[in-house]
């Protein structure tokens, strides 16, 4: 079968290797769209993820071969699935860390989605394996896992009717919890430096947008509501994002770390401001098969507007083209077909 396999940054190759076995409680999928998540590319970059690799988890793709033990789905349905599923058992998921859990941070599919079959587990078919009806849109199935993980980061939060937040990087992400946080009684300031996207976002829901490169962030928030923003979601973490959230949150206000910060990972906050200040700094990381079912069903009943995240959809032999534009900032999401 087809694979693309990455080398490098630079070098990813469109190769055949072998197409994966089932057992009695599994199924393979042959993929029809795959899309490129930020945390592909932080693997792709990352010079201690082992490699040459399959990489990939946002698939959809039509069933080829089903196990005999498999009753829900049969061959020729398409079906979107996601990657990770904790185990309900260990002391991490009885807390409601379920992405703390060592059994979600082993699983995956097998071998990745930027690949022509993808094997799913008993597991992924039970708890992450959904049937797409035939009037769906395939391509905005593509944005479950995603929104899943949004839903996530909002669960965690404790807000109330019309309280004001902050969304800091209006990329994919960024533009998911705009319309998120919309549908779930939510204001939302929008934050990032190009206008392009800042103008989306203002389509999809922002009630206020702010460029910091010609705006003073703070001040800006402070003529919004005198006493700064509920709660802040960096899709973007550095140093300036995060002491700008801490400066901008109301007292006893929240940020939410949602995007990794990459290399910058270590610089100084004020403690003593936010201890008196009784701030809460949090993260949220990934999905579960809980959310990935509301994820499935707010994308299901249309409640957001998908479309004009959508571009080209491109063969997967033009992954690197696909990387580029995301990295240029050129398109919000880079979809690959066979």
């Amino acid at each position: 079968m087809k694979a693309l396999l990455c080398y490098n940054q630079n070098e990813f190759k469109l190769e055949e290797i072998d197409r994966p076995g089932i057992l009695k409680d599994e199924m393979l999928i042959e993929m029809i769209y795959t899309g490129l998540c930020g945390s592909d590319i932080v693997k792709i970059f990352d010079p201690a993820v082992k490699k040459p690799a399959v990489f990939g988890h946002e698939v959809v793709g039509r069933v080829v071969e089903a196990g005999k033990n498999i009753t829900r789905f049969k061959s020729g349905d398409v079906v979107v699935a996601a990657h990770h599923i904790p185990c309900y058992r260990c002391h991490y998921c009885l807390h409601g860390n379920h992405s703390m859990c060592r059994r979600f941070k082993e699983t995956n599919i097998y071998p990745g989605s930027f690949c022509q079959y993808i094997r799913l587990s008993k597991e992924h078919i039970r708890y992450t394996t959904f049937k797409i009806p035939p009037d769906s849109n395939l391509l905005e199935a593509l944005f479950i896992e995603p929104l899943a993980c949004c839903i996530r980061a909002v669960d965690r939060v404790t807000f109330r009717k019309d309280d004001v937040f902050s969304v800091v990087g209006t990329g994919i992400i960024g533009m998911l919890f705009i319309q998120l946080i919309k549908l779930s009684g939510g204001r939302v300031v929008a934050i990032d430096l190009d206008n392009n996207r800042l103008s989306m976002a203002r389509f999809l829901g922002a009630a206020y947008t702010i460029n910091p490169s010609n705006q003073n962030v703070v001040q800006e928030i402070k003529d919004i509501t005198d006493i700064g923003v509920d709660i802040a979601i960096l899709s973007v973490t550095n140093k300036y994002t995060l002491n700008d959230a801490l400066l901008y949150l109301r007292d006893g206000g929240t940020v939410n770390i949602f995007g990794a910060s990459g290399k910058e990972s270590r610089f100084g906050i004020d403690f003593e401001s936010v201890y008196k200040r009784e701030l809460t700094i949090m993260s949220s990381y990934s999905a579960t098969p809980e959310t990935l079912r509301r994820a499935y069903d707010i994308i299901a009943s249309r409640k957001i507007n998908l479309s004009p995240l959508i571009s080209e959809i491109m063969p997967l032999s033009d992954f690197k083209k696909g990387l580029d534009l995301m990295l240029k900032r050129k398109i919000y999401k880079a979809i690959f077909k066979l």
